[in-house]
């Protein structure tokens, strides 16, 4: 039964969430119709040899037929893209909203400025979704002609390679939802570090324009990019992070030691990054505490402090999620 209960779990965490639960039963049922009621290993073997590999048949329980993307990849391929869209979707209304709260101004009628910000989103939507759908769909679609089965080792399934399939435990389980924050927050980053010098500083409103103009940038912009080679490294890494979670979807020892290092890795870099001198434009500094009334002779202690009060939290999350890793692998 365990050998069962393994190739229908193989059909039906390829299948949408909603329909699992008839398939597996409908599944199951068919199964055990093609055995004798006394079966042995051999009758289980030669049932599930007649059905054939679970890919393929989790593939014809679908409702749609795969053209573009063959079923080697098209699961991976709908998940990356559902990721890779909702994502975008979200930066997209993000960048929306901030490049409209810049440009807002009372004398602008409500009516006119709602009709400007929904066709800049609009405009910023689609050429976001243009480009996560086409660049996303390309890479599959040569994939999948240059990658042959061979080189995955697409042998003939055989109820046999089940033997090789560890049964997933829930507390182990790496979901999608966990993916795709994670691809989310790294997003979410990057956006901000290549922006940062145009939109993460100084606001004021501007009397003759009622506009909001960015004053002063946190920042120094050329301290900021100097970085500009290990931050791409970084963002590659967690992107390969993510991805390989998601391929893998458990919590394993060697998913703890990559996530440890990865951790290791935003520590030094955040150390070394807060270090840097003039990384914090002097005038962002003075303006804050001109806003809150520091005296100038405290300013750079209290800000000191600031600014090691959040590099300590982001020190404690990255220790905590790293030993978060190796207690799931051992739940």
């Amino acid at each position: 039964m365990e050998r069962i209960d393994l190739y229908i779990q193989e059909v039906t965490r390829r299948l949408p969430e909603k329909s699992r639960k008839d398939i597996e039963m409908e599944l199951r049922s068919t199964i055990l119709d093609m055995m004798p009621d006394d079966y042995t290993e051999t009758d289980v073997n030669l049932s599930l040899t007649q059905l054939g590999d679970p890919a393929k048949l989790a593939n014809q329980y679908r409702e749609r037929p795969n053209y573009l993307i063959g079923p080697k990849f098209f699961d991976s391929y709908i998940t990356i893209l559902k990721m890779s869209v909702t994502i975008t979707l979200i930066i997209g209304v993000i960048v929306a909203v901030i490049d409209h709260s810049i440009a807002y101004s009372d004398d602008i009628p409500l009516l006119e400025s709602a009709i400007s910000f929904v066709g800049g989103l609009v405009g910023i939507l689609i050429q976001a979704l243009m480009n996560a759908f086409c660049w996303v769909t390309i890479i599959f679609i040569i994939l999948d002609r240059v990658v042959d089965d061979a080189s995955l080792k697409m042998k003939k399934w055989t109820p046999e390679d089940l033997k090789y399939i560890v049964p997933i435990e829930p507390k182990k389980q790496i979901s999608k939802a966990e993916v795709f924050f994670g691809l989310f927050w790294t997003a979410i980053w990057a956006t901000l570090y290549f922006k940062a010098s145009d939109i993460i500083g100084v606001y004021e409103k501007s009397e003759t324009t009622n506009k909001l103009t960015f004053i002063e940038p946190l920042f120094n912009q050329d301290v900021l990019f100097s970085f500009w080679p290990v931050v791409v490294a970084l963002i590659a890494f967690e992107i390969g992070l993510n991805l390989y979670k998601w391929m893998v979807g458990k919590w394993t020892n060697k998913i703890a030691i990559i996530n440890t290092i990865h951790h290791i890795a935003l520590i030094i870099f955040t150390l070394i990054f807060f270090t840097q001198p003039n990384i914090f434009n002097v005038a962002f500094i003075e303006y804050i505490g001109d806003l809150f009334n520091v005296q100038k002779e405290n300013l750079p202690n209290i800000w000191d402090k600031c600014v090691w009060g959040i590099v300590l939290i982001s020190i404690i999350t990255s220790v905590l999620d790293s030993i978060e890793g190796f207690r799931k692998v051992r739940k």
